[in-house]
């Protein structure tokens, strides 16, 4: 979703505990009231989208769980212009019970 020619920039950061993963573009963003829903299946951006151009929305959803089951978290927040999309992974590997 963003402009043609511009850049996505990906920014990684360690602690000992915790590896961040940003990654944003520089298009129009997401409507601040939409900000919570993006992650949920088939929510997807704008009602007049179809199939063909937009998907189905689950995408999102599918990652935001594949980051869960791996004890991590996704987030995303504006970046005035574009979304700025961060993944919270943990640096050891703990299996859920």
């Amino acid at each position: 979703h963003a402009p043609d020619g511009s850049a996505i920039e990906i920014a990684i950061e360690t602690s000992e505990t915790l590896a961040t993963i940003q990654i944003r573009d520089h298009g129009p963003g997401v409507p601040e009231t939409a900000l919570g829903a993006i992650f949920d299946p088939f929510f997807r951006v704008g009602n007049d989208r179809s199939r063909a151009d937009g998907g189905v929305g689950l995408g999102l959803s599918i990652a935001r769980r594949a980051f869960e089951l791996h004890c991590g978290q996704v987030t995303a927040r504006n970046s005035q212009p574009g979304l700025n999309v961060i993944i919270e992974l943990p640096i050891e590997a703990r299996i859920p019970a």
